[in-house]
C-alpha cells in the first residue's frame, strides 16, 4: 500500500504525465467550480434577502394605517391599549413573523415569541428601516405619524434555501469529479501506461539484450513509436557489435604500445639516472674547481697584500702589483658568479635574515664602485626617498650583490655621462615593505633583439660585448634569481621609450623587506641653516635640493659660476651658512676665486680621488664626496669632520701559538706572514697526520697545546674532516678537559659546506682567500686575546653592571653613536611599564600565544641595547613559551607555575636594568 501511494505521488509530479494532466485539466475545473459555487451562493443569498424584504414591506403596508389609528386611539384613551394589543396579536399570523411592536414616546407595545427582548437601535429620521440582523432574525420597520411599527421576521427559511443550494453544488461537484476520474483512467490506459511500459523495458536493456523485441500492447501513434524504438535498438546493437570489435583491436594495439613505452621508460630512467649522476658530478666538480682555483688565489692575494705593505716599492712595481690585485679580484668575482649560479640552480642558496641600514648598504656599494666611475669621468647620483624605512631586515649580502651587478654593468657599458640610482617606497603594511630600486645610465643601451637574452645564463646582448667589456654573462641571471628569492621582480626599460632624447637604459628591481621600527630615526631639522650651492650635474643638484628641503634648510641655487661669484660678494661670514660647489677642472683656481669673495664655510663636491687634501686644507674647504649621501650632508651641516667613524683596530697576538694545517705550502707561507703581522707564532703542518703528530708530541712532552688550529679541508691521505675527528677523539683521552678551537680554512663555497663542517666538530668556517680582518676577528672570537684600539675608548669600564648594562656594547650596536645609544636606551626604559602591565593581563587571561608575541617584541628591543642579562632572561622566557605552540601542548598547572616564576624573575631583571639605565642617562645628561 505504501509503495502504491509513493508511486502515485511520484506520478503526480509536474514533470510526469499524470501531474501535467491534473495541472492542466483538474485544477482549472476545480477553480472554475469554486468560483461558480461562490457566485451561485451569493446570488441565492441576494434573492432570499430581496424576497424577505418584499414580504416585510407587504406586511408593514397592510398594517401601517391600522397602527396609526391605534396610536391615536391610545393617545385619546389609554384604555384602548388592550384593544391595540389584540389587533397586533393577530399580525403574528403572518408567515415568518416572529415579533411585532408599536413604539411611540409614550407607547411601548411588544407582542411575539420573545417580547422582552430589546429592539436594536436604528435611524429615527429614516422612513423605512431593514433588514437589521438581530438574534439570527431580521428586523424591519416603518415610520408612523408619531412612532414606529416594527416587525421581526424569521431567517430560517433563507438558511434552509442556502443549504439546499449548497447540497446541489456538492452533488454536481462529485459527479464532475467522477467524470474527470473516468477521463483520467481512460487517458492513463490509452497513453500513460504504455509509455511507462516502454520506459521499464528500456531500463532493462543492456549490451546483451539489445536485439530483443519491445513487446507492448499499444495502438495508434504509440504503436508507431514502438516500431521506431525496435528499429533504433537493432541499429544500436549492430553498432555495439562493431564497436566491441574495434575496442578489442584497439586494446591489442594499446598493449603493444604500452610494451614499447615500458621499454622507452627504462631508457628514460637510465638517462635520468645519468643526468642525476652528471649533476652530482657537476656539484663535485664545482667544489673541486673552487678549491683548486681559490687555493692559488689565496697565495696570490696573500703575497700581493704583503708586497703592497712594503714601503720601498717603486711606482712601476706598485702599478704592477695593483694590476695583479685587480686581476685576482676579477678572477675571484668570476668564480663567485659561477658558484652562486650553481647554488641557485641546485636550490641550495639560503637567505640570511638580519637587520641592516638600507641607506648605508646602498651607499657602501656606490662608494665601492665610485673609483670605477671616476676613471671614466661618469657622474654618480644617489637619491634615497625620505619616506623609506631607515632599518630593514633582510639578506644584506645578497642585496648588495644585486645592486653591485646592476651598477657595475651600468659603469661598464657607459662610456660617458651619468648613472642615477633611485629608491622609492611602493607599499608598506603589516610590518613589511616593498621597495623599488632603479639604476639609470646613459650608456650604449640594448637593442630590441638583445633584450630577450638579458636575464639568461651565460649570455650577453652581443657576443662582441664579452670581448670588449668582459664578464661571464651571469650577473643579471644571478640577480634575477636573487630577486625572486626575495619575493620581488626585476626588469628593464629603454630610456628612449620614455624620452626620445635620452640615451641608455634603466634596470629596476623590487624587494620585500621587514621593517625594523625600533631603530627608525626621524629627519633632522636644520631650519636655521643657509646653503648656497652650484652643482653642474643636474641629477646631483636635484638630489641636493630634495635633501635640503626635507631638512628645512634655506637653500639658494646659483645658475652658473658667475652667478655664484656674484652671490658670494653679498654673503657675510656666518656659522650657519655653507657654500657647496663642484670641484671643476681646476680646483685650485676655483678655490682661489671663491676665497677672494667669501671667507665663510665652504664645501667642494667631487670624487675623493679628484680632491687633493693639501689643496682643501690650504683654502679651508671641506670635502663632500661623490655620490652625495644624506649622512655626509648631515655631517657637513653639523660641522663634523668627514672621516671614517670606525676606529682602526689592531690585534696584539703576542703569546698565541697557532697550528696551520694545509697541503699547499704557499698558503701556509701567506698565513704565517699574515699572522706574523699580528705577533702570532705559527706552527705549520703539511698534512693531517703531521698535525696529529705535533699535538701528540706536545701532549707527551706535557707542553701547552695550541691556542687555535686553522685546518684545510681537501688534503691527500687524511682530509681535514678526518683530522678533526681524530683530534676530537684524542681530546677525550686527556686527563683534563680540553677543547681546541678548529677553524675550517677552505676554498669551498657551497651553501651546505658550513653545516657539514660544524657537524663533524669544527668551530667556525672561513672561505679562502682569507683577509687579515677575518684573521683578526677569528682570533678575537676563539682565543683569550681581545681587540685593542689605537685610541682607548672614552667610556670607563663598568665591571659591576657589565651583565646588566654594557654601555660599550650599546654604543657598538648604535653604530658608535652615543646619542643614538642614549635614545634607544630611553625608549627601552620607557616601554618597561606598559610591557609588564600587558604581560600581567595576558597571564591572568592565560593568553599564552599573545604573551609569546609580547616577549618576542621585548627581546627584539633588547638586541639593540647592551643589556645582556635582560636579553638572556627574555630570550629564555620566549623560548619556553614557544614550546607550548611548537609541541601543541595544553597549558597545565605546572606550565602556568613556571610562567609565573619566570615572569617574577623577568620583573626583577627589568627593575635592575631600569635603575642602571636611569643612572647612565643621568650621568650622560650631566
Amino acid at each position: 500500500m505504501a509503495e502504491s501511494k509513493k508511486s502515485l505521488l511520484q506520478r503526480l509530479q509536474l514533470n510526469q504525465a499524470y501531474g501535467q494532466l491534473v495541472a492542466l485539466i483538474f485544477i482549472p475545473i476545480v477553480i472554475l467550480a469554486g468560483v461558480g459555487a461562490y457566485l451561485v451562493l451569493s446570488e441565492t443569498n441576494q434573492a432570499s434577502l430581496s424576497q424577505q424584504r418584499h414580504i416585510a414591506i407587504a406586511i408593514l403596508s397592510r398594517y401601517q394605517h391600522t397602527a396609526e389609528l391605534l396610536v391615536d386611539a391610545i393617545h385619546k384613551d389609554p384604555k384602548e391599549t388592550q384593544k391595540a394589543q389584540t389587533i397586533l396579536l393577530r399580525m403574528l399570523n403572518e408567515r415568518y413573523l416572529q415579533r411585532v411592536s408599536l413604539v411611540d414616546q409614550d407607547i411601548h407595545i411588544n407582542i411575539g415569541l420573545q417580547p422582552y427582548k430589546k429592539w436594536p437601535e436604528f435611524n429615527q429620521d429614516a422612513g423605512f428601516i431593514g433588514p437589521i440582523h438581530v438574534n439570527s432574525n431580521s428586523v424591519y420597520g416603518v415610520k408612523l405619524q408619531s412612532g414606529w411599527l416594527l416587525i421581526e421576521l424569521d431567517n430560517q427559511p433563507m438558511e434552509v434555501a442556502h443549504y439546499h443550494v449548497f447540497m446541489v453544488l456538492l452533488i454536481t461537484a462529485f459527479i464532475t469529479l467522477l467524470l474527470l476520474m473516468l477521463c483520467l483512467s481512460f487517458y492513463s490506459r490509452r497513453w500513460i501506461a504504455p509509455l511507462y511500459e516502454i520506459r521499464m523495458q528500456l531500463q532493462r536493456l543492456n549490451a546483451d539484450n539489445l536485439d530483443e523485441p519491445v513487446t507492448i500492447n499499444s495502438s495508434g501513434e504509440l504503436k508507431l513509436l514502438q516500431l521506431d524504438i525496435e528499429s533504433t535498438l537493432k541499429r544500436l546493437h549492430q553498432s555495439f557489435l562493431e564497436l566491441q570489435e574495434h575496442t578489442e583491436q584497439t586494446e591489442d594495439d594499446l598493449r603493444r604500445t604500452l610494451d614499447t613505452l615500458e621499454v622507452q621508460n627504462i631508457t628514460y630512467r637510465q638517462a635520468r639516472d645519468q643526468a642525476i649522476s652528471a649533476n652530482q658530478s657537476k656539484s663535485v666538480f664545482l667544489a673541486n674547481i673552487s678549491h683548486e682555483l681559490r687555493t692559488p688565489l689565496n697565495s696570490i692575494d696573500g703575497f700581493i697584500h704583503l708586497m703592497l705593505r712594503q714601503h720601498n716599492l717603486t711606482n712601476e712595481q706598485n702599478l704592477y702589483l695593483q694590476t695583479i690585485r685587480k686581476s685576482s679580484a676579477h678572477l675571484l668575482a668570476l668564480i663567485n658568479d659561477v658558484l652562486d649560479f650553481s647554488k641557485i640552480d641546485a636550490g641550495k642558496l639560503e637567505l640570511e635574515m638580519a637587520p641592516f641600514d638600507l641607506e648605508e648598504a646602498m651607499f657602501d656599494v656606490m662608494d665601492m664602485l665610485s673609483p670605477l666611475a671616476a676613471e671614466k669621468n661618469i657622474h654618480l647620483a644617489f637619491y634615497f626617498a625620505h619616506n623609506l624605512p631607515h632599518q630593514v631586515t633582510g639578506d644584506i649580502l645578497r642585496f648588495k650583490q644585486i645592486l653591485t651587478n646592476l651598477i657595475s654593468n651600468a659603469i661598464k657599458f657607459t662610456p660617458e655621462g651619468e648613472i642615477i640610482v633611485r629608491t622609492r617606497l611602493e607599499q608598506e603594511q603589516n610590518g613589511n615593505c616593498l621597495i623599488h630600486f632603479s639604476v639609470q645610465d646613459s650608456g650604449i643601451g640594448v637593442n630590441e633583439s638583445e633584450r630577450k637574452h638579458l636575464f639568461k645564463s651565460f649570455s650577453q646582448g652581443d657576443a662582441s660585448v664579452t670581448r670588449q667589456f668582459g664578464g661571464t654573462g651571469l650577473g643579471l641571471a644571478i640577480s634575477k634569481q636573487l630577486v625572486t628569492l626575495m619575493k620581488g621582480q626585476i626588469g628593464f626599460e629603454d630610456n628612449q621609450e620614455r624620452a626620445p632624447t635620452e640615451k641608455g637604459s634603466t634596470f629596476w628591481f623590487t624587494v620585500h623587506f621587514a621593517v625594523n621600527k625600533y631603530l627608525e630615526i626621524s629627519n633632522e631639522d636644520f631650519h636655521h641653516m643657509n646653503v648656497v650651492s652650484f652643482i653642474s650635474h643636474a641629477a646631483t643638484a636635484n638630489v641636493l635640493r630634495h635633501y635640503l628641503e626635507n631638512y628645512q634648510v634655506q637653500h639658494t641655487e646659483a645658475s652658473s659660476l658667475l652667478d655664484l661669484f656674484a652671490r658670494l660678494k653679498q654673503l657675510e661670514y656666518d656659522e650657519n651658512t655653507w657654500v657647496i660647489v663642484d670641484h671643476g677642472s681646476d680646483t685650485q683656481a676655483l678655490l682661489t676665486e671663491i676665497r677672494t669673495r667669501y671667507q665663510g664655510k665652504l664645501a667642494i663636491y667631487g670624487y675623493q680621488m679628484a680632491l687633493e687634501p693639501n689643496t682643501l686644507k690650504e683654502f679651508r674647504a671641506n670635502p663632500l664626496y661623490q655620490p652625495l649621501s644624506r649622512h655626509a650632508l648631515i655631517q657637513l651641516l653639523t660641522n663634523q669632520v668627514n672621516i671614517d667613524h670606525e676606529k682602526s683596530k689592531t690585534f696584539n697576538g703576542e703569546g698565541l701559538q697557532i697550528l696551520a694545517v694545509d697541503d699547499h705550502l704557499p698558503n701556509l707561507i701567506v698565513l704565517e706572514a699574515l699572522l706574523g703581522e699580528l705577533n702570532v707564532t705559527t706552527v705549520k703542518a703539511l698534512s693531517g697526520q703531521d698535525a696529529i703528530n705535533l699535538i701528540q708530541q706536545r701532549i707527551d712532552n706535557k707542553q701547552p697545546l695550541f691556542d687555535l688550529i686553522f685546518m684545510d679541508i681537501q688534503m691527500p691521505v687524511m682530509s681535514g674532516i678526518d683530522t678533526t675527528r681524530a683530534i676530537r677523539s684524542l681530546e677525550t683521552t686527556l686527563e683534563y678537559q680540553t677543547h681546541l678551537p678548529i677553524i675550517a680554512l677552505t676554498a669551498h663555497a657551497l651553501s651546505d659546506e658550513k653545516k657539514k663542517l660544524l657537524a663533524v666538530g669544527m668551530d667556525d668556517y672561513v672561505t679562502k682567500p682569507i683577509q687579515i680582518e677575518q684573521l683578526t676577528q677569528i682570533l678575537a672570537t676563539w682565543t683569550d686575546k681581545n681587540f685593542e684600539t689605537v685610541e682607548p675608548l672614552p667610556i670607563a669600564p663598568e665591571p659591576v653592571q657589565s651583565t646588566i648594562l654594557d654601555w660599550a656594547q650599546s654604543i657598538q650596536l648604535a653604530a658608535n653613536k652615543e646619542e643614538l645609544a642614549l635614545d634607544l636606551l630611553q625608549m627601552l626604559v620607557a616601554s618597561f611599564d606598559s610591557e609588564i602591565e600587558e604581560m600581567q593581563q595576558l597571564i591572568e587571561l592565560e593568553d599564552f600565544p599573545h604573551l609569546e608575541h609580547v616577549l618576542h617584541r621585548l627581546y627584539g628591543a633588547t638586541r639593540y641595547v647592551g643589556t645582556p642579562q635582560l636579553q638572556q632572561v627574555t630570550g629564555d622566557f620566549e623560548l619556553f613559551m614557544s614550546t607550548l605552540r611548537k609541541e601543541k601542548k595544553v597549558a597545565d598547572d605546572a606550565f602556568i607555575d613556571e610562567v609565573l616564576t619566570r615572569f617574577d624573575t623577568l620583573k626583577k631583571v627589568i627593575e635592575t636594568t631600569r635603575q642602571a639605565a636611569l643612572k647612565k642617562i643621568e650621568d650622560a645628561n650631566t
